[in-house]
Parts: C-alpha cells; structure tokens; sequence
C-alpha cells in the first residue's frame, strides 16, 4: 500500500468523522431546548414517592412523552453521558471548550500527522505511529493539568474552610459565606465556589451542587467537607467547629503528604524515567527506521518478544507504584 492510498483512507476517515460530529453539535443545538426541559421532568419524578393509580398513570404518561423503553432514547441518553463524562473532564481541567471541539481536535491530531507522514512516503509504521501519539496526548494533557488543578484546590481548601468559619461566626449564612468565598478566593477554589453558588440559584438544592463540584474536583479533601456539610445539614450541630476541625485535618494531610512526596522523590522519578524509557526509544525507532523495528510485528520471535516486553514493563510500573504510594 503506497502512502497516497494510506493517506487517502486516512482523509476519508476524518473528513466521516468530522461530518458526524458536526451534525451531533448541531442535534445538540437545535435539541438543546427540548433535552433542559426533559431533565427537569427526569429530575422532578426521580424520588417521588409510590402513590395510587394516578401516580402510576402519571408516571406512565411521562415515560412515553420522554420516549423510555425506545432504542433511540437509550443510544441519545449514552452519547448524553459520554458527552456530560467529557464536558466534566475539560471542567475539572478548566479547559474552557465543549466537548464536540474538543472531539474534533482530537480527531484531527490523531489522523493528521499520520497523514501527512503517509502522503509524503513515510510507510505504514511510522503513520501508525503518530495516530497513536495523536490519540494518546490529548488524554495525558486534560490528566496533567487536571491533577495540577486539584493540588491547587487542596491547598487553598484549609485557608478557605478558615474563610468560612469566621464568616459563620460573624453571623452569615453558608451560602452567603460560600458567595465570600466565590468572590475574595483565587481560581481555581473560587471558580468552583461560584459555579456551586450559580447552580443553587438556577435551582439545584445545595447538596446536589457541593456534590457536582465534588464530583468535578475528585478530591479527598473536598469530598470529606461535603460529606460533612451535607451531615451536618441533616442532622444539625456546629458547623463553624465542624469546619475548623476539618481544616486542621486537611493541613495536616497535606503536611504528610509533602514529606512523603520528598521521601519518594527518588523512587518516583526513577520509575518514570526507566518505565518511559523503553517506548520512547520505541517510538524513535519507529519513527527513525521503521524497517529495523517491523521485525518485531513481521516475525515470530519479533512478536514474542514484543509480548514479554509490554508485560514486563506493565509488572515493573506496577511495582513501583505499589512501592512508592503510601497510604495515610
């Protein structure tokens, strides 16, 4: 296969999966309207409680209007996940882009390169080669800036429960002491504060909205302020003393969690860099001279050997990480 038909699969490839996704943004626009007003009802009879035969007939009514039951809904209610699963991710990596941008700029650094590398005769391998990379770094860029962006949130979440339990014992409200701290507080914990305080006025209850920013973030830490937050609320008590012991709690985790970050520093780095270092060397033979490293997908012992490599190398990361990861 020469590298024009390579490359000609490769456009044809992009140019379907640019029209799908361009006429699922545009499903999702003119549908917009219709899906807010389905979650409202979705919303309205999730936890109502079991009455007479009006209550079943209701309910029935509003499983047809919403189409349950229909394959068509089902397929609409998982791409409607899938999208929510990515539009949660580019939040909680404040990446600022819908999902359907995001999937085409994916798209587009997956086969591009390759196609480029097959139009201009660079073979099969090395093409192969560059989707891979296109379609992995996108991931590894929303994981970097993520988990950069939640330890951030952890070390501004002991100073801002402090905030908030002087504005409790000033005499406000939480939710007006959370609007303080969505005001006075940097991004990225003001940020978050200020989507919490937005979705309660646009009508979620405020456990719903501290549980979507607990679900945004994926702390620890946060998690364990909304669960008491959300205790507390049912169950009644002091929150300014619940929080402040929270706080104490929270600086004191992340007093261990420095010191042992600075006692497996070593171990950490050398993991990663004997761990990387193998598929890069791959990835540059790859790229270098395809010719040399086709033995290994051409041959039997090439295969082999490629086999028990990957293995190894999945055993060894493996270990590491079991190694340096300390529970506390």
């Amino acid at each position: 296969m020469t590298g024009l038909q390579i490359s000609a699969i490769i456009l044809a490839v992009v140019l379907g999966l640019f029209n799908f996704f361009l006429a699922a943004s545009i499903a999702g626009t003119v549908t917009e309207e219709k899906r807010t007003v389905q979650d409202r009802i979705r919303r309205l009879f999730k936890n109502k409680p079991k009455e007479n035969t009006k209550s079943k007939r209701r309910e029935t009514i509003l499983a047809r209007a919403r189409g349950e039951g229909s394959d068509a809904f089902k397929r609409s209610d998982r791409s409607r996940k899938l999208m929510d699963t990515m539009f949660d991710a580019l939040i909680g990596a404040d990446i600022m882009m819908r999902p359907e941008e995001f999937a085409l700029i994916w798209i587009v650094v997956t086969f591009v390169p390759s196609g480029l590398a097959a139009l201009f005769g660079a073979g099969l391998l090395p093409s192969l080669t560059l989707a891979g990379l296109g379609a992995f770094l996108p991931l590894v860029f929303i994981k970097i800036k993520k988990d950069k962006r939640t330890k951030v949130f952890e070390s501004q979440l002991g100073d801002t429960l402090i905030m908030m339990c002087n504005n409790l014992r000033s005499g406000f409200s939480f939710q007006q002491a959370m609007d303080n701290v969505a005001t006075d507080m940097p991004a990225p914990i003001g940020v978050e504060f200020s989507r919490v305080c937005n979705e309660i006025r646009y009508g979620l209850t405020m456990d719903e909205a501290l549980e979507n920013m607990a679900k945004r973030i994926k702390s620890a830490d946060l998690l364990l302020v909304v669960s008491a937050v959300c205790i507390q609320r049912t169950t009644g008590g002091n929150l300014s003393e619940i929080l402040s012991t929270i706080s104490d709690t929270i600086r004191d985790r992340l007093k261990i969690k420095g010191e042992i970050r600075a006692i497996t520093a070593q171990g950490r780095i050398s993991g990663m860099i004997i761990g990387a270092l193998p598929v890069f060397i791959a990835v540059a033979l790859m790229l270098i001279n395809p010719t040399y490293m086709s033995l290994f997908f051409t041959t039997s012992p090439g295969r082999i050997m490629l086999i028990v490599s990957v293995v190894m190398e999945i055993f060894g990361f493996l270990a590491i990480r079991k190694v340096v990861t300390i529970k506390y």
